[in-house]
C-alpha cells in the first residue's frame, strides 16, 4: 500500500507540477484555437525530454543508443519530407513499453529490447510511433490539450508499480487518467499500416509488425491483471492484428536488409549485462554456448563480448581472434577488437582493427567514436578531433561526439571549440543554461566579430529564443 500511495502522489505532483509549472508547454496549447502547431509540438517534446530525465533512467551506452537510432533512421529515410528532428532514447526498465512524444522523441523501454525476437519486431514498434508523430496523431485525437501529453508521463509512472491486484488499481487509474491520450481506432490502423509500409521501404520484414502484435496479444491473455502500458495507450484487438495481415499481403514480396541477428543479441547481452546482478551468469551462459558450439563465430564473439565488459581483456582477446579467423568480414567485432587492443595499449593493432571496421562498414559513427577514444588515450589529439569530427557529421543529434570534441579541444588549448562543441552538446542534452554559458565563453575567446563568432552567436540566439 505504501508503494501504491508513492507512486500515486507521484502522478499527482507530477502533473500538477507540468501543468503549473511548464507554462512553456501548457499555456501556448490551452491558448490555441485548434490542435499545437508544428513549432509548439516540438517545444512540448523538447519539455517532456527535460522532464522525463527525472523520472527515469535512460540508457547511454552508445551501443544500444546507436542500435535503436540505426533503426528509427532507416524508416525515417522511408517516409519522406521531415517536419521534425526525430530522436530516439532508450530507458532502463523492464516492462514491455515504448511510446512516442508530439515533436518527435520517441521511447524504447529496455524490456521491450530484451523481448524481440527479431529486429523486424522492433522496427514494426517504432514505424507505428513515428507515424503516430508523423500524422500528428495526438493533436488530431485530443485537440489543444496539454494534459493528453503530460499524463502519457504519469501513464508509464503509474505502471511501473507492482503486480497483482496492488498493480491493477494503480494501472486502472493510469488507464483512467489517460483515456485523452489513447489513439482512436481509425489512427492506429493508420499507424499500423503506413508503419507497416515504411518499415518495407526501409528493408526490414514487415513480418515483423504482425509478430510483435501478437506477442502483445497474447501478454494480454495470458497476463489480464498486469497489462503492458503498451497496450494501454496502444490498445490490440484482433481487428489490428488482422488488418497488419492484410496490409503486409498487400505489399506482397518485399526485398528485406535484415540486420544480423546478432546485433540485436549483443544489444540484449548489454542490456542484461549493465544491470547490478548476474553479470557473471551471463558470462557462464556464453561459455557454455561456445563450449558447444566451438567453430561458431557468433558464439565466440558474444562470449569475447561479455568477457570484455567483465574486464576479462586477455579471454576476450583469445576468443576475439578466435571468431575472426571463422569470420573476417565483421564490421562489429573489427569495430570491437579495436577497442579492446586500445584497452591493452597495442595502438597499432587496435588503428588496423578500426580501418578494417570503416573498410566493410564506412558510414557507421560509432566506429569514428570508439577510434576517437582510441586515439585519445593513445596521445594522438588531433586524429581523436579528426574521428570524432566524422561521428558529429554522420550522427548530428548525438550528444556523445560533440561532448568528446568539447574536451579534446580543451587538451589542445582550443578553447574556443571546446566551450563551442560543450554548448552543442549541452543543447542536444535540453540542458540551455549550460549550453547558453559554453556558447557565450566560446564566442568571447573567438572573437564575436570574427565570421565563426557570428555563427555561434546564430545558435546562441536560437537557444535564448525557444527558452522564451
Amino acid at each position: 500500500m505504501r508503494r501504491s500511495w508513492q507512486v500515486v502522489c507521484a502522478w499527482v505532483v507530477l502533473v500538477s507540477l507540468l501543468i503549473n509549472g511548464c507554462s512553456s508547454v501548457a499555456k501556448p496549447i490551452a491558448a490555441a484555437l485548434g490542435p499545437p502547431s508544428e513549432d509548439e509540438d516540438t517545444r512540448i517534446s523538447r519539455e517532456f525530454r527535460r522532464e522525463a530525465k527525472k523520472y527515469f533512467k535512460f540508457v547511454s551506452n552508445p551501443e544500444v543508443e546507436r542500435f535503436i537510432d540505426r533503426i528509427g533512421r532507416r524508416i525515417l529515410a522511408a517516409t519522406g519530407p521531415l517536419s521534425f528532428d526525430y530522436r530516439f532514447f532508450v530507458i532502463d526498465d523492464p516492462q514491455l513499453n515504448a511510446f512516442a512524444v508530439p515533436g518527435g522523441s520517441i521511447y524504447v523501454f529496455t524490456g521491450m529490447i530484451e523481448r524481440a525476437k527479431s529486429t523486424d519486431e522492433l522496427a514494426g514498434v517504432m514505424g507505428h510511433e513515428i507515424v503516430h508523430i508523423k500524422g500528428r496523431h495526438m493533436a488530431r485525437s485530443s485537440g489543444p490539450d496539454a494534459i493528453s501529453v503530460l499524463s502519457l508521463l504519469s501513464m508509464v509512472l503509474l505502471a511501473r508499480s507492482g503486480g497483482g491486484a496492488q498493480a491493477a488499481g494503480i494501472v486502472g487509474q493510469a488507464v483512467a487518467a489517460t483515456r485523452q491520450a489513447a489513439f482512436s481506432r481509425q489512427l492506429e490502423m493508420e499507424a499500423d499500416t503506413l508503419g507497416a509500409r515504411y518499415m518495407a521501404a526501409a528493408g526490414f520484414d514487415p513480418k515483423g509488425a504482425i509478430a510483435f502484435l501478437k506477442t502483445l496479444d497474447q501478454e494480454r491473455a495470458l497476463n489480464p491483471i498486469d497489462v503492458p502500458a503498451y497496450i494501454m495507450s496502444h490498445p490490440v484487438t484482433q481487428e489490428r492484428v488482422a488488418n497488419a495481415e492484410l496490409v503486409v499481403k498487400s505489399l506482397g514480396a518485399t526485398q528485406t536488409r535484415p540486420d544480423d541477428p546478432e546485433t540485436l543479441k549483443k544489444v540484449q547481452t548489454i542490456v542484461r549485462m549493465e544491470r547490478t546482478t548476474g553479470r557473471e551468469a551471463v558470462v557462464r551462459e556464453y561459455e557454455k554456448v561456445a563450449q558447444q558450439n566451438p567453430q561458431n563465430p557468433e558464439a565466440l564473439y558474444l562470449l569475447g563480448y561479455t568477457q570484455q565488459l567483465q574486464g576479462q581483456l586477455p579471454q576476450a582477446r583469445s576468443n576475439y581472434e578466435k571468431s575472426r579467423q571463422l569470420r573476417p568480414n565483421s564490421p562489429g567485432l573489427q569495430r570491437d577488437l579495436g577497442r579492446l587492443y586500445g584497452q591493452m595499449g597495442d595502438f597499432s593493432a587496435a588503428r588496423e582493427s578500426f580501418d578494417r571496421a570503416l573498410a566493410l562498414e564506412p558510414n557507421e559513427p560509432l566506429t569514428y567514436l570508439y577510434m576517437g577514444e582510441m586515439l585519445e588515450k593513445s596521445g594522438d589529439l588531433r586524429s581523436a578531433a579528426g574521428a570524432y569530427l566524422n561521428a558529429q557529421n554522420m550522427a548530428p543529434l548525438w550528444d556523445r561526439p560533440p561532448y568528446q570534441l568539447g574536451i579534446v579541444y580543451g587538451k589542445l588549448d582550443r578553447l574556443g571549440d571546446g566551450y563551442y562543441y560543450l554548448g552543442r552538446a549541452h543543447a542536444l542534452q535540453d540542458e540551455d543554461e549550460k549550453a547558453i554559458g559554453d556558447f557565450e565563453r566560446a564566442i568571447k575567446l573567438i572573437g564575436p566579430n570574427s565570421p565563426r563568432g557570428q555563427l555561434i552567436k546564430e545558435e546562441l540566439n536560437s537557444i535564448r529564443n525557444r527558452k522564451k
